[in-house]
């Protein structure tokens, strides 16, 4: 039965079939219009959106592009400023083991060390030995000099100068105004020199100290003579006296603050410049003992005296 209803032509539902079909038609074209109506819009946010995926991505290759040459730079400072720093520092020095070798050759800087020290010490003690020879010698001219015109008058001993007599006084300044004073000052009669007493004095002053006691007289002797000419209150000496008894040779100084103790040996007969620059040591006749003050650069005899070994020698005789 529904078969045979199938062969027959049904209007209706073919009415509805074509309504379906233009209904379906027509949301189609709704469709499709819609699809038409939205798509401009959808395209430009699509492309918007492409855009901005394109300016990220250049943005993201420019940042690793900057990114890449900074960090070349970098590299490339980094790299010179080693090589700067590696041509600056200085080579260093190699670390050698405590070898043998090593400790000889500290020892060898040891010894190197000690062995200047040595040679500087034995240089400044030589030095001080030669100044000290050499002061002494210096010192021992200066005494030589200083009692060259008592050593010719060649007095008895004695203790104080007070005591000593008028004769030995004005003998010794005599001689240390030929010696050491400035005789073109002086009146001169031929061969003779004409000397003021007030002179004699002082000499004899410069010898002894103060406190010494004149008794003006010619001094006369085989050898040489001091006249005393009273009325012009003067001595006649001789300009150039050619006779010497004794010079001195020093051969001992001892002292004590200022009081210096001399061991003078009497060289006989020979000027005073030979047994001083002479370079072998002379052989004196005698010996004797000076006591010398010094006060600056000025000396005084104080006392002569005997030395030990020459009271011996005269007892045994």
């Amino acid at each position: 039965m529904e078969n045979e209803n199938k062969d027959f032509f049904d209007y209706d539902s073919y009415i509805k079939s074509k309504g379906k079909k233009k209904n379906n038609k027509k949301k189609s074209r709704s469709a499709q219009n819609e699809k038409k109506s939205t798509s401009p819009a959808a395209e430009k946010n699509h492309i918007a959106e492409d855009t901005l995926d394109k300016i990220k991505e250049e943005g993201r290759e420019s940042i690793e592009n900057i990114k890449k040459m900074f960090d070349d730079a970098l590299s490339e400072n980094a790299a010179e400023m080693a090589e700067l720093v590696t041509e600056e520092v200085s080579p260093e020095i190699p670390v050698v083991s405590m070898s043998g070798s090593k400790k000889y050759f500290i020892l060898g800087i040891v010894i190197s060390i000690f062995t200047v020290i040595g040679i500087i010490s034995t240089l400044s003690f030589s030095v001080d030995k030669i100044k000290a020879f050499a002061d002494n010698t210096q010192q021992k001219n200066e005494f030589a000099k200083f009692i060259y015109p008592i050593v010719i008058c060649d007095p008895a001993p004695f203790d104080q100068t007070v005591k000593l007599r008028s004769d030995t006084l004005i003998t010794a300044a005599m001689w240390d105004i030929i010696l050491y004073e400035d005789k073109s000052k002086y009146e001169r009669d031929f061969d003779y020199l004409i000397i003021p007493e007030v002179d004699v004095e002082k000499h004899a002053t410069k010898l002894f100290g103060d406190g010494l006691s004149f008794e003006h007289q010619s001094i006369l002797n085989t050898e040489i003579g001091f006249y005393y000419e009273e009325d012009k209150s003067s001595y006649r000496i001789p300009s150039n006296p050619r006779y010497f008894t004794y010079s001195p040779y020093i051969e001992n100084i001892e002292r004590v603050g200022e009081r210096y103790t001399l061991t003078v040996g009497y060289v006989s007969p020979s000027p005073a410049w030979l047994s001083l620059t002479s370079e072998e040591e002379p052989t004196p006749e005698k010996y004797v003992e000076y006591v010398v003050s010094k006060r600056g650069d000025e000396y005084t005899l104080m006392a002569i005296s005997q030395p030990e070994h020459e009271k011996m020698d005269t007892i045994g005789l």
